[in-house]
């Protein structure tokens, strides 16, 4: 299988966030595809299976080391790109991905390349308490303004708003209190905490796993986070475009542009949102996976 090493929402080669990417040429089966994403241990593992489909999508598949997952964001991303440069010439304004949540399509601007998220859905708010205890953190570092909530537009993320970077920074797993969290809401495969500076319209990210791994780039969760913005009127608008700088404090810095609205229902049923989450793509390297 001809294979592609790319880093996702990065400026430069050596930032962003790792994926490994593979052209599918012949059957591969579930065991072997767990087996390469735990070989190459990054976050994810992408497996394109074929051509173009009559929906006008590509199969895709998404591997953790641990498991399947049926989103997540560099890899939709970074898939697109691989796709866009080997299959389509490097010429197609969209690249459609068919994966587990559906079709979700990545569409190109000026070299950046935007994924479509799905519909949010906001599930439950989080004692305040409970997270600080899990990250090491004290009640005050977090926002008493906002809740911390449980948001999902295709892969789940517990969004944390803390109140300074410092306490960003500061932020790490108390394994013991962390294990208590996931034991009591275990849904939670990302924990995206994150901090709105005054001003300069960036916002700063982490995102800490359930599997003790930081992220340091996460198009799902900046998604979801992008809907609980919206959703809890934080911006002060229906509309957004922002930057967040994620991965500083784990040496990988990465840049997501995130471009959001929503338009709000006056009956009973549910607000509609817009979210793109995107990014560059660097190529590492190539070549043939035995």
């Amino acid at each position: 299988m001809r294979f592609f090493i790319v880093d996702c929402f990065a400026e430069e080669k050596y930032e962003g966030n790792e994926l490994l990417v593979l052209l599918a040429d012949r059957p591969v089966s579930d065991r072997e595809q767990q087996a390469i994403a735990r070989e190459i241990n990054f976050s994810e593992t992408a497996f394109v299976f074929g051509g173009r489909r009559p929906n006008g999508g590509y199969d895709v598949r998404i591997w953790t080391p641990h498991r399947e997952v049926p989103f997540a964001g560099h890899p939709t991303l970074g898939t697109a790109h691989v796709i866009r440069e080997v299959l389509e010439g490097g010429s197609a304004d969209q690249v459609t991905l068919n994966l587990a949540v559906g079709q979700i399509p990545v569409r190109v601007r000026d070299d950046v390349l935007y994924m479509t998220q799905n519909q949010p859905e906001f599930g439950p708010t989080i004692d305040p308490a409970i997270i600080a205890g899990a990250f090491g953190l004290s009640p005050a570092d977090i926002r008493a303004d906002m809740p911390v909530q449980w948001v999902s537009t295709g892969l789940e993320a517990v969004i944390v708003p803390l109140a300074s970077r410092k306490a960003l920074a500061r932020a790490d797993w108390d394994r013991d209190a962390f294990s208590a969290y996931t034991r009591e809401l275990p849904a939670c495969y990302c924990n995206h905490l994150f901090y709105v500076p005054d001003g300069d319209g960036r916002l700063s990210a982490r995102c800490l796993m359930e599997d003790l791994v930081e992220d340091p780039a996460t198009g799902s969760a900046n998604g979801d986070l992008a809907a609980y913005l919206l959703h809890h009127d934080c911006l002060g608008s229906d509309e957004a475009e922002y930057a967040v700088i994620q991965g500083e404090d784990m040496g990988r810095r990465s840049v997501l542009h995130v471009r959001a609205s929503v338009r709000r229902s006056n009956r009973d049923g549910p607000d509609a949102y817009s979210i793109e989450v995107g990014g560059g793509v660097r190529v590492v390297a190539e070549g043939d996976w035995h």
